[in-house]
């Protein structure tokens, strides 16, 4: 048996990584055995767990293929392939025409220590490039209007007396305050910055800070051309939500607010998405570019590196680009972490003292508020921050440990954990505490424990007795479960299953793949349906027996279609934690993975698990696993960060 073959047998390999080995030795004649071969499966791997490239310096002098991806012991001599010095390595793969260097044509290509499927180096460049020309400021603002508007749109920041830019604001108190407004701050760098990132945790406001921020475009010119999207119909919703929201709370005049865009789509339907994949599959592209002049993306950090580089791709090079997202957050899916690496990987942000200086005198800020930094990345002033949660209280017990789990203190995160593991856990879940830990079962091929089922049970059950879909419909909303796979005993496969049977068994389900009150997430975009990936519904029967599938409205109306009509979905009263991106539930079970080991255990999918969560939060784990992933930053290979900047 060759060495690929044993290699996918073991699990080392997937059948694509193997094919596409196999397709780089027909190119270049050489065996399986050769390292180029060898190098060849290892990057198309890494490429599937979510790296850009490979990098050579952190695997040089490795066994190439022992590691968490091969089981110990593993007899192939791949396994005891060790990789070459660095030197070494890059000078083999050069001898091949299938490498080649930056800028020229082969199917791999070698960029300093990085080995890049060519294109995804091509799709890095274009991030990296597009990106890099808009870092300026936008000469043609009006720092006098803006200025006043900051003042108008956030009445309760910290005003020092002293001069401003705008005449009327010179006379301003002097108000004390702990720190900047950051809304403020983030409010005042988007306008003006070409490129703007807003990153913030759960509450933090962002969608609010991104309406203020086209307000004050607008009123700068009441003709620009404004775009929202996200990658998800969800996230595009909630954007529109907040929009109409903000109409009638904010102190606008009735010609901004009619001028405010009513619309947000996803990013796959604002490219015009043909079915051809992201590569050449969108009607929109360089050469027809969209027509727009400032796009606003939420949830940014759900976009892989090659999404991004057909969105840049698409926008004019004068087009304003604004990206929300919270940068602690789990990476996209696919390969790339493009929101984290030009926010710096949660690096300690700083301001140049030209920047510091010009947001200080827009918001009436002390300049020493802000860090600053000379010599700095460039992208550093095109970031804002906000630091200020309004959904966690300063002594919430949720907002505590999500702030521990980012900073990877998993001792102080798990003493909080356990502090309420003596709080009443039962079926109406009693108790004061926020958070609880709720340990496995010492069952080892069945670990879930059988409280998690019965608290399920419980909460599930409200809803399917309740007489109306408005009222199921809020009522599920209010619970779910979260976790870290879709297979094995604790994936949202196996639990959903075992629900199922217990709420059936209560006589709360009847049979069949179809039934009233099954809950059903759709996983992909149905634009004549107008059904998107990661959109909740009910399957619900109405007067006549006939079940149809409901999903809310945000007019509060509730949109029904037949049952048989629904895309691609699955059930959804458990979820992975990925799905549950951008959502928000009163109680949250996040459910861990037994195995210590898993690659799923990382400290940004126990943090976007954790804000899932509004009121209570319990956390089904053993504490060396929670404690494991609190330790495990996601470290994704790619280049974009170093090309902006970030060391």
């Amino acid at each position: 048996m060759s060495i690929l073959n044993r290699l996918v047998e073991s699990g080392a390999l997937t059948p694509l990584s193997c094919h596409f080995a196999r397709f780089i030795a027909r190119q270049s004649g050489q065996a399986e055995e050769s390292l180029l071969v060898l190098t060849a499966a290892l990057l198309s791997q890494s490429n599937q767990q979510g790296d850009v490239c490979l990098d050579l310096g952190r695997r040089a002098g490795m066994s190439l293929f022992v590691s968490a991806m091969v089981p110990v012991g593993l007899s192939s001599a791949a396994a005891e392939t060790a990789a070459p010095p660095l030197a070494q390595w890059q000078a083999a793969l050069l001898q091949s025409h299938c490498v080649g260097k930056p800028g020229e044509l082969a199917p791999l290509i070698l960029d300093g220590s990085r080995l890049y499927l060519q294109r995804f180096w091509s799709d890095e460049q274009t991030v990296y490039h597009a990106i890099n020309a808009r870092l300026q400021f936008v000469e043609d603002i009006d720092l006098a209007r803006l200025q006043l508007g900051l003042a108008r749109l956030y009445p309760q920041r910290a005003t020092p007396a002293r001069p401003g830019i705008h005449p009327q604001l010179d006379l301003l108190a002097s108000v004390a305050a702990a720190e900047p407004d950051w809304q403020c701050v983030a409010s005042a760098l988007a306008v003006t910055r070409r490129f703007a990132v807003i990153s913030g945790g759960p509450g933090t406001g962002k969608t609010t800070t991104v309406v203020k921020v086209l307000v004050l475009l607008l009123e700068q010119n009441p003709a620009l051309r404004l775009r929202l999207a996200a990658p998800t119909g969800k996230a595009a919703a909630r954007m529109v939500e907040s929009i109409r929201a903000a109409r009638g709370r904010l102190n606008l005049s009735p010609e901004i607010a009619a001028l405010l865009p009513d619309e947000a789509s996803t990013l796959h339907r604002l490219l015009g998405y043909q079915g051809n994949g992201a590569r050449g599959g969108f009607r929109h592209n360089r050469l027809n570019p969209l027509l727009v002049d400032c796009l606003v993306i939420d949830e940014a950090s759900m976009i892989d590196l090659t999404l991004m580089k057909a969105l840049l791709d698409a926008t004019p090079a004068n087009t304003r680009v604004i990206l929300l997202g919270d940068r602690d957050q789990l990476a996209s899916v696919d390969a790339g972490n493009v929101l984290g690496d030009i926010t710096g990987h949660g690096r300690e942000l700083t301001y140049t003292p030209a920047m510091a200086a010009l947001l200080a005198r827009l918001t009436c800020i002390e300049q020493n508020c802000l860090l600053q930094e000379e010599g700095g990345p460039a992208v550093a002033d095109a970031i804002a921050l906000l630091r200020t949660s309004h959904r966690f209280s300063a002594d919430s017990a949720i907002g505590r440990l999500a702030t521990l789990v980012n900073k990877g203190d998993d001792a102080a995160a798990l003493a909080l954990l356990v502090q309420g593991q003596d709080a009443r856990v039962d079926n109406t879940w009693q108790g004061d505490s926020e958070v609880v830990l709720l340990q496995p079962a010492a069952n080892e091929w069945n670990p879930l424990n059988r409280a998690v089922l019965d608290w399920a049970v419980q909460r599930y059950s409200a809803y399917l007795r309740c007489q109306s879909v408005e009222e199921a419909l809020q009522s599920f909303e209010a619970t779910r479960i979260l976790c870290a796979s879709h297979e094995g005993p604790c994936g949202d496969m196996e639990i959903n299953r075992l629900l199922a049977e217990r709420l059936r068994a209560r006589g709360l389900l009847e049979s069949g793949e179809d039934f009233h009150g099954k809950p059903v997430m759709i996983t992909v975009n149905d634009y004549e349906l107008g059904l998107f990936n990661g959109d909740i519904g009910l399957l619900w029967r109405d007067e006549d027996g006939i079940l149809q599938a409901c999903f809310a409205q945000l007019d509060g109306q509730v949109r029904r279609l037949p049952a048989r009509s629904l895309p691609e979905h699955v059930t959804a009263w458990a979820l992975t934690v990925h799905k549950s991106q951008g959502s928000e539930f009163d109680q949250v079970m996040l459910v861990l993975p037994a195995d210590i080991n898993s690659p799923l255990l990382l400290r940004e999918l126990l943090y976007t698990g954790i804000t899932r969560a509004r009121r209570r939060l319990l956390i089904h784990s053993a504490p060396e696993v929670f404690a494991a992933a609190c330790r495990t930053p996601v470290q994704r290979s790619s280049g974009l960060a170093g090309l902006l900047g970030w060391r």
